[in-house]
């Protein structure tokens, strides 16, 4: 007899596989707290880094900071109130003698051009006039070095070497009219009384008048004396002589000075 088959049934329900489901949803659950979980712990590290990265730089620039102003408070020097007055004092003192200095530059200057215009103006004119007698030049050889009559003293005066006067002086002869009613001394470079003067002082001295730089010449405290203080061209000759008028004979020297500079014997 013929086995009898078994027929398809449509409506036959298959068994459910319901815990498999559940497991594979519990543990897709705990794959994405895992990875939230770790994804957190990572971004702390990140942020902690970070913040300790920036903590360690400020703490560093506060400690560089704090090393400077050590330092500077190091090199603070505190100075009671006696000190500063002191340094006060000194630097005004400083000042003082910086301004002085400046002064008497400006002052020797000055003065240096006033004797240079001085002697411009009286170069042509310190020449032996025609008018003079060649007298004037009675003195020419004279050396207060070689003189036996020569007297040589020391003075008080720093700026004079040594003092000279000799008995045989001479006047320089006048060439100014002996008939006049009274001389009278003239400071005019152009005049004949001026001439003379320089003339005297070129004898007494030795300089020869185109070799002579004349500084300054002035009234010697009476209308027949006379002061002239003259150097040599190079400045190394200094000499200030004194004259006085005799009358009809013309003008003597009575004192010569030796000294150290023209500067500052006017």
């Amino acid at each position: 007899m013929a086995e009898v088959g078994r027929r398809y049934n449509p409506n036959e329900k298959k068994p459910k596989n319901t815990g498999k489901r559940k497991m594979d949803k519990v543990l897709n659950l705990l794959i994405g707290i895992v990875v939230g979980l770790i994804l957190i712990v990572a971004g702390f590290i990140v942020i902690g880094g970070s913040n300790d990265k920036e903590s360690a730089n400020d703490n560093k620039v506060a400690n560089n900071e704090k090393q400077d102003n050590e330092e500077k408070a190091d090199n603070i020097v505190v100075k009671d109130s006696k000190e500063i007055e002191k340094e006060k004092a000194d630097q005004a003192e400083k000042a003082k003698e910086e301004s002085d200095t400046q002064d008497q530059t400006s002052t020797d200057a000055n003065q240096d051009a006033t004797n240079n215009n001085v002697q411009n103006n009286t170069e042509d004119t310190t020449a032996t006039d025609s008018n003079i007698s060649s007298d004037t030049t009675a003195n020419a050889d004279y050396n207060y070095k070689e003189s036996k009559t020569a007297t040589i003293e020391s003075s008080n005066d720093q700026n004079v070497m040594k003092v000279i006067t000799d008995s045989n002086w001479k006047p320089t002869k006048t060439s100014q009219k002996a008939d006049s009613s009274s001389h009278v001394s003239s400071y005019d470079k152009d005049s004949v009384d001026w001439k003379e003067k320089i003339a005297t002082i070129a004898t007494t001295t030795g300089l020869d008048e185109n070799d002579m730089i004349i500084w300054y010449i002035k009234n010697g405290g009476s209308p027949d004396t006379s002061i002239g203080i003259v150097s040599s061209k190079d400045k190394k000759k200094n000499y200030r002589v004194y004259l006085k008028w005799v009358e009809n004979e013309g003008w003597q020297p009575t004192k010569l000075e030796v000294l150290k500079s023209y500067k500052g014997s006017y």
